[in-house]
């Protein structure tokens, strides 16, 4: 009797079980068309990339998506033989009109081009007529994609030939309306390995989830068994445009930028250069540039290697720009004020067996803190690094963020290499306090000093403003300040980094009248175990007007061959930016 009774549980559990699913068939699957299985994808608008002054960096180009009916066409090879001439060869660049309408293989070519030339174009055509006649197959389908964005020019030429069991939808192509102006900053969008449109670098990978949009839908319905259903009606579910972002970086301050850095570049003879423009008090990047660099509509014809940004990749050791934040560690903590006088300071050190010297060979015995830093003194450095200790130094230098990435919304940032604190001996931490033995990337380096223009608040670092979703809405984008150093220390830095400014080595390329407070740096590169003396990293990091900052900038030269120092090459370059920022924002002469 229990045998019959569990029996008859089952058999009712089951025929619940197929009513259930029946009810979902008929009613729950009819209401959501677009999981069905023989739809295709209509691709969503991308949202735009726009500047500080409302202008579309990046947009989206009108194009076409074509598409292709299998039910209605009579002859899918011929129909194939047909569109591939028009959809071959540099990204439809040029329509094909000198081919011989549907005939694969017979493309009249100009005079100019060679026999191997035409063989590949003909090869290339039979290819996607091939490609195209297998997607035709399937003669159950309403719907079949063809090809993307396709230009205006490309559309006309097709519909010229008055082809049926075609049609077209809107798509787009990504449009970067000044050329390679922020190229690394903005990155691109390209294919993925299915084919669809994927951000890349910068700010269009970072933002990929934003920025794609929901694609719609257009297909038809299908039965239990995913296999179309013949008489059921065309659906089309609209795609939703993609998130905006507007940037806080100044188009006209990037444009003047990017120029005068190439010039810089060229004029000293370096690999590459690097410029990072920062508001400290908001954290919101101005101009982020670098040179060499590319064009993201033509990126193909580029190396690869200048995709990446360098501002956040390229990790280096910093020189003698790490100065000031290892002496703001030591004012922070009361172990030094700015006319301590150096016991140390009247000739080299030896420490655990190597010999630290000035980088000019020349000594200042009884120097202050401030002339440490106004002569970019090594030895007095090492002075200031015995009074911090390993365990404050690596505390603070970890406080200004050089322990990770800073955080920045561009893809792809790393962290410069700080090894483990127990793992340090007393020369690392002598080499170190000159800013030897450890990499930072330049972000990094323009977000520690940032705290001190900024009263020794670090706010994290953002490009993008806000977002702007698909309904017009605007989200700001959330950032955190920390306290890093008292103000009364940031305060004692900046007048310590003025005098390096108008008392150092670069002070006759200072604009007269602007209190800017600064520090030149000059690191040697570490090649095959040792440093080579005739390659370095020249930068120059600093902020302006002193008295209330409303810029902090590095630049950065990798390998200047015309002079190895940032005094004559970065701090040059440095102030003739800063020049064109005062003129620009209408900042006057304080005196």
């Amino acid at each position: 009797m229990d045998r019959i009774k569990i029996f008859q549980i089952i058999i009712y559990l089951f025929a619940a079980l197929i009513v259930l699913r029946l009810f979902y068939w008929q009613f729950i699957g009819k209401i959501e068309p677009q999981n069905r299985g023989s739809q295709d994808e209509i691709p969503a608008p991308r949202g735009e990339i726009i500047t500080s002054d409302g202008f579309p960096i990046v947009a989206n180009q009108e194009a076409f998506l074509l598409y292709a009916k299998p039910n209605e066409v009579k002859d899918p090879k011929k129909l194939a033989q047909t569109l591939a001439p028009y959809l071959i060869g540099e990204k439809y660049a040029r329509p094909p009109s000198t081919y011989a309408e549907g005939v694969v293989g017979q493309a009249t070519q100009e005079a100019s081009t060679t026999d191997d030339e035409k063989k590949n174009k003909d090869e290339e055509i039979k290819a996607k007529a091939q490609s195209i006649q297998d997607r035709l197959e399937n003669r159950n389908l309403l719907w079949v994609q063809i090809a993307r964005k396709i230009p205006q020019m490309i559309k006309d030429a097709i519909v010229g030939q008055k082809v049926d069991a075609i049609g077209f939808e809107p798509d787009q192509k990504r449009l970067y309306a000044e050329g390679s102006m922020a190229a690394q900053l903005l990155g691109f969008v390209g294919s993925n390995q299915f084919g669809e449109d994927t951000g890349y670098f910068g700010l269009e990978g970072y933002y990929e989830r934003k920025l794609q949009g929901k694609p719609g839908r257009l297909g038809q319905e299908t039965d239990p068994l995913g296999l179309p259903i013949l008489v059921s009606k065309y659906r089309r579910i609209e795609p939703e445009k993609g998130s905006s972002l507007h940037l806080s970086i100044d188009r006209v301050i990037q444009f003047m930028v990017e120029g005068k850095l190439k010039a810089a570049v060229e004029k000293y003879g370096a690999k590459s250069g690097t410029v990072i423009i920062e508001d400290p008090k908001t954290g919101k990047i101005i101009a982020m540039a670098s040179y060499p660099t590319y064009n993201p509509t033509t990126r193909e014809e580029y190396d690869e290697k200048l995709y990446q940004n360098p501002a956040i990749i390229d990790a280096y050791e910093p020189g003698s720009t790490f100065k000031v934040l290892v002496m703001s560690a030591a004012l922070d903590l009361g172990l030094v004020d700015p006319n301590t006088k150096c016991t140390v300071c009247s000739g080299p050190r030896e420490i655990s067996g190597y010999k630290i010297s000035t980088w000019d060979n020349k000594y200042f015995p009884n120097s202050t803190m401030t002339d440490v830093i106004v002569h970019s003194d090594n030895t007095g450095m090492t002075f200031v690094a015995d009074k911090l200790g390993v365990d404050n130094f690596y505390s603070y230098i970890t406080k200004f963020g050089f322990s990770k990435p800073t955080g920045i919304d561009l893809q792809g940032e790393v962290s410069g290499e700080l090894r483990a604190k127990q793992d340090w001996k007393p020369i690392d931490l002598a080499t170190a306090s000159f800013g030897q033995g450890l990499t930072v990337t330049p972000l990094q380096m323009v977000q520690a000093v940032s705290a001190i223009a900024n009263g020794g608040i670090e706010i994290d670092p953002k490009v993008t403003s806000q977002i702007e979703n698909s309904k017009g809405q605007l989200e700001n984008v959330e950032q955190k300040p920390t306290r890093v150093i008292s103000e009364k220390t940031a305060a004692q830095m900046t007048e310590m980094m003025v005098s390096a400014v108008e008392n150092g080595e670069a002070k006759f390329f200072a604009p007269k009248g602007y209190r800017i407070a600064g520090k030149t740096g000059t690191a040697q590169i570490p090649v095959a175990g040792h440093y080579d003396p005739n390659k370095t990293i020249a930068s120059f990091v600093g902020f302006a007007p002193a008295n209330n900052p409303r810029f902090v900038m590095l630049v950065r030269f990798t390998e200047p061959s015309a002079s190895i120092f940032g005094a004559e090459t970065a701090a040059p370059t440095f102030f003739d930016i800063a020049k064109e920022m005062f003129n620009y924002w209408g900042i006057p002469p304080s005196r």
